[in-house]
């Protein structure tokens, strides 16, 4: 499937929750329980493996800072909870330049082998997971 016509299809569905940031990364927020949403980052990465294409698309969702003292094991183990998905550690330059560690909920997929419907349920997924992880971990809807 094309990114292009995959994000025309994506902005048809999300209408006004869709926001493209570049050629290759548009942001969705999908609306999620009890008058929540989540932010959905959809990247194209292109990529190529042993001379073949190996281009993706990856959903990313923030979830929010690292807490101080966050049981790591409990993360992992919620890591294998998941029917889509992990639970990642990423550094983040906020707008004053300075580094936040951030709790993001990150999936990809192959595009050769993705079609829209598919796509859909990733983001639909990643953002419902994200929102609970966030209102376990913070008790408030941060993204």
């Amino acid at each position: 499937m094309d990114f292009h016509a995959l994000t025309d299809q994506l902005k048809a569905r999300f209408e006004e929750n869709a926001r493209n940031v570049s050629g290759s990364h548009w942001v969705y927020e999908v609306m999620t329980d009890n008058q929540r949403s989540q932010v959905v980052h959809l990247l194209y990465k292109q990529q190529r493996e042993n001379g073949r294409d190996a281009d993706r698309i990856v959903a990313d969702s923030p979830i929010g800072p690292l807490p101080r003292r966050y049981d790591l094991e409990k993360l992992l183990r919620r890591n294998a909870e998941l029917d889509v998905g992990a639970i990642c550690i990423e550094d983040f330059r906020n707008e004053e330049g300075d580094q936040v560690t951030y709790l993001t909920l990150r999936a990809s997929h192959l595009l050769s082998t993705l079609d829209f419907e598919e796509v859909w349920e990733m983001i639909e997924k990643v953002a419902r997971m994200a929102d609970v992880i966030e209102r376990d971990v913070y008790a408030s809807d941060l993204h």
